[in-house]
């Protein structure tokens, strides 16, 4: 069963295609989650999971954090140390990830929207946040983006530890 949840990456197309309605994502994260409960959270599972939790200092260092793809050596011992296969290139660490200093963005009049910048979409492919800013700004809304209260990290939707 594992084997096949590993395979699985949550899109939820099964539950839509099955018959009887089977949701094999939500399966997927209860399985998970026993298995963690119970032997706890491989190398891998705490790379992909706490990824919030570092991506801003890797971005920091992006030149650097980004030799494990272009290494065969470091491929290689990331594959042994955390099982993400060394024929695979992990998603490139930008050194200009998302960062907004305002909190709301377009008319102030506009009907207002929240735009959540989640792990991924900040610290991978920002266009995409920048992209949705701009049309919501171009369409008359008024863009609000949450900011943590204690100043400390930005909000998390926690899509990485349901991945993991």
């Amino acid at each position: 069963m594992m084997d096949t949840l590993k395979l699985c990456v949550s899109c939820k197309a099964c539950r839509h295609e099955c018959p009887t309605g089977v949701d094999m994502a939500k399966m997927k994260i209860e399985v998970l989650a026993a298995r963690a409960a119970t032997h706890g959270l491989s190398v891998r599972d705490r790379l992909v999971g706490y990824l919030p939790r570092y991506l801003d200092l890797a971005s920091r260092f992006a030149p650097i954090a980004n030799w494990r793809n272009r290494s065969p050596l470091l491929r290689t011992l990331f594959e042994t140390l955390a099982g993400i296969s060394a024929k695979r290139a992990l998603p490139a660490f930008r050194s200009d990830t998302f960062r907004s200093d305002a909190e709301v963005l377009g008319a102030p009049d506009g009907r207002e929207v929240v735009l959540f910048a989640d792990t991924f979409n900040r610290g991978y492919e920002r266009e995409n946040l920048d992209a949705a800013i701009e049309v919501l700004v171009a369409g008359g809304y008024r863009v609000h983006l949450p900011k943590p209260s204690d100043g400390g990290r930005p909000p998390c939707c926690g899509r990485t530890f349901l991945s993991a």
